[in-house]
């Protein structure tokens, strides 16, 4: 029997050092020669960019750093809705009458009474965990995310009011997690706004209290924003600021523009809904709150818009990024309104000519009316906003909002998923409108929703005939395998007509893991195979964001995002670091480099600065088989340093999440750089930096931010394994050695 357990424990060891020695074998590799002559064409200098749509509380109670949720009374959804996010423990009114301002009617009065108290919860989360079974404890909790040592700036409105206020923060077990700070309100008819400091003595979730004495009490526009929030206390940043975690997380990428602010949120589900930019700038209490077209059915979401245009515009500049508005065309939302169904009819007789144009009524500005006309001048009067000089009016609004200089505006956005006759009857008739009085501005269209079928082909026909000179938003997203298997897709693609602007696309990967966890490695190396396509074919791909850009955990409409956060961290998900990574590693020029034949799951993309001296060779693989090459650059010069950045794992489901991160991107700095190597790991995304010629020591190569701590296992029980088997070995080998001992030891 001990001769049969001596003999196993050194069967295992030897397996594993079997094992170890074939992981440590480096694969052959395979070499391929660079040469200028197989430089194509030059890369878009706006090729990687990002969309903000206020989609699964992405900016309300997101981006916002305001943490007080339905700040102003004014949810509109729903009588039932008014309250959302409050408690309130007195004899109130809710009053529509004498607000603040007309954009702005309803406020609370409490009636006369002591230690009554109002509270906001803050921004909830609905469901549990990667789930979307509903919770009610959560929906009922205060959901702030106070950190200890953080200063908040409590704002507010009142009006005949003369009584003593008090303000602290609470934990969800009722105990103060802050100071208590006490204020006296002035009587008077007209409103006046009231604000002071406060200090968390404690991090936990929770809530914001008021508390008041004896005395009639009308409350409105209440705000808590963190000092350390991006943009406080700023000359251009007026009236709000901005989450630094989520603002950081978008510097890290370094955006070549900014598409904003949707999406459908543009759109609207009515006319009567239509968005309208000049109800999102100037004073907050005098914006025009609405709710969110992205609300359901188990959440109250609406918007402040105290993330407004002038605020875009102003988050484009800090990012160094191009600001891309995208409006409607005086059309809401085809997909809202039944627009397919009721085409179908009129195609097929069940609707008459003058019932189909009475329908279009309903949905759509008919250009020639006064509607249509002041709807135009809304556009017109944006572009003066972002361009005009302070004499202009709208330049003279934006100075007084805080930014004296243009925003320099380069491009507008006409439709937002829009197809069909009545796109294409507006749509020329508002780029006539643009054209004539800003011949500069590049207007960007629309190709619908998807990616393929009838009324793309119909809409893509009639762009090429008639929209040359615009750049067409396609959007869609498709499961991993689709994105594998078109990443040749734009090859066809005219060199003649309109340029491409892929304004929204993600990968799924179906069945792998749930909600955020979809959000995984295989997701991120189908999207990055892809981008390597985009690369190739950027001579008529010239921008391309990926979309939703953040998600609220368990409140979320859309599951497949970017970044994902809860009140206190970020989630940076493997496809925000594929971004992140493309988005800073890219030359200005494409170099057609195939792969050596037998290449299956392997994809490529080689750019060059040639001016810094740089290349950028982009290696996917998507198998599970390493691989390697190496690279001939001697046409280039000398190769003076090299680098891989590089996003792995040994599953394809790795992903990150909240307070657990798996999978990052590492720097290997290589020793030897004659001909530079990739080593492409199983399941990794990789981009080889070389500097060459009188470039020395990679100068102006991107520098990875410091990254988060990883965890090397997926779960307890991976962790308890990993110590209990080579602890368990060592045990069992000490037992043998020790009975050995003994035995022999006898013997003698």
């Amino acid at each position: 029997m001990l001769k049969k357990c001596i003999s196993f424990l050194l069967a295992a060891i030897f397996t594993g050092c079997t094992l170890l020695s074939a992981a440590a074998v480096k694969p052959e590799a395979q070499e391929i020669q660079l040469s200028k002559n197989d430089i194509k064409h030059e890369i878009s200098n706006t090729l990687y960019g990002i969309f903000i749509e206020d989609i699964n509380y992405a900016v309300e109670g997101g981006l916002n750093a305001n943490l007080v949720r339905n700040n102003s009374f004014e949810y509109l959804h729903g009588e039932a809705q008014a309250l959302s996010g409050w408690e309130i423990n007195a004899d109130f009114t809710r009053e529509t009458e004498g607000g603040i301002h007309e954009n702005n009617p309803a406020y609370i009065t409490l009636r006369d009474g002591k230690d009554r108290t109002v509270k906001n919860k803050g921004f909830c989360e609905y469901y549990r965990y990667k789930t979307k079974d509903l919770q009610q404890k959560s929906i009922d909790t205060g959901g702030m995310g106070i950190k200890a040592g953080e200063i908040y700036t409590f704002s507010a409105w009142f009006k005949n009011t003369d009584t003593a206020v008090s303000i602290y923060l609470e934990n969800n077990k009722g105990e103060k997690i802050s100071e208590t700070v006490t204020f006296r309100t002035a009587a008077g008819e007209e409103w006046q706004q009231y604000s002071v400091e406060i200090s968390a003595a404690k991090t936990d979730e929770g809530s914001l209290v008021l508390k008041f004495d004896s005395g009639a009490v009308s409350l409105d526009y209440v705000c808590l924003y963190p000092k350390k929030s991006h943009g406080y206390g700023h000359p251009t940043w007026k009236y709000t600021s901005l989450r630094q975690d989520l603002y950081d997380a978008l510097a890290a990428m370094h955006p070549a523009f900014v598409r904003f602010p949707g999406g459908c949120v543009t759109e609207g589900d009515s006319l009567e809904n239509n968005f309208n930019w000049k109800n999102t700038i100037g004073p907050l209490e005098e914006r025009k709150q609405f709710y969110n077209i992205w609300q359901n059915e188990n959440t109250d979401y609406n918007n402040s818009y105290a993330v407004g245009y002038h605020e875009y515009f102003q988050l484009c500049e800090d990012l160094g990024a191009a600001p891309i508005p995208i409006l409607n065309v005086g059309l809401i939302c085809q997909p809202r309104c039944g627009y397919d169904e009721t085409y179908q009819k009129f195609k097929s007789g069940a609707l008459t000519q003058i019932q189909w144009e009475a329908y279009l009524d309903t949905i759509a500005l008919r250009p020639g009316t006064k509607a249509w006309d002041a709807y135009v001048q809304d556009i017109l009067d944006l572009i003066e906003y972002a361009n005009g000089d302070a004499s202009t009016e709208w330049g003279a609004r934006r100075a007084e909002n805080g930014h004296p200089a243009p925003f320099g505006l380069r491009y507008i956005g006409l439709g937002n998923e829009n197809w069909g006759s009545v796109y294409f009857r507006n749509l020329a008739a508002l780029k006539a409108a643009v054209n004539e009085k800003y011949p500069d501005i590049t207007v960007i269209s629309s190709a619908g929703p998807v990616s393929e079928g009838e009324e793309f082909d119909a809409s893509w026909k009639e762009l090429s005939k008639h929209y040359k000179d615009t750049i067409v938003d396609e959007h869609y997203y498709q499961e991993d395998h689709w994105f594998l298997a078109n990443t040749d897709r734009y090859d066809s693609y005219s060199r003649d007509g309109a340029k491409v602007f892929l304004g929204e696309y993600a990968a799924t990967s179906k069945g792998v893991g749930t909600l955020q966890t979809k959000s995984n490695l295989k997701a991120a190396m189908a999207e990055a195979a892809y981008m390597t396509g985009l690369e190739r074919n950027s001579d008529t791909v010239v921008m391309a964001s990926y979309a939703p850009l953040f998600a609220k955990s368990d409140a979320e409409q859309w599951d497949i995002n970017l970044i994902w956060f809860d009140a206190y961290d970020t989630v940076l998900t493997p496809s925000y670091y594929v971004q992140m990574l493309f988005m800073n590693n890219t030359g200005k020029q494409y170099l057609d480099a195939p792969l050596p034949a037998e290449s299956n799951g392997l994809y490529q993309s080689v750019t060059v600065d040639a001016k810094n001296e740089l290349m950028y060779i982009k290696l996917v693989n998507t198998t599970g088989e390493p691989r390697t090459f190496s690279y001939d650059l001697s046409e280039f010069g000398k190769v003076n340093y090299a680098d891989v950045l590089s996003l792995s794992d040994r599953s394809p489901a790795a992903c990150n999440e909240l307070r657990k991160t798996k999978i990052v991107p590492e720097t290997r700095k290589m020793q030897s750089v004659g001909n530079p190597e990739i080593q492409a790991d199983g399941y990794s995304v990789n981009i080889l930096r070389v500097a060459y010629g009188s470039n020395k020591n990679g100068d102006g190569l991107y520098r990875l931010p410091k990254m988060p701590e990883t965890s090397t296992y997926y779960t307890p029980l991976e962790r308890a394994l990993a110590v209990a088997v080579p602890v368990g070995t060592a045990v069992l080998a000490a037992g043998i050695v020790t009975v050995v001992w003994f035995k022999r030891k006898k013997k003698q």
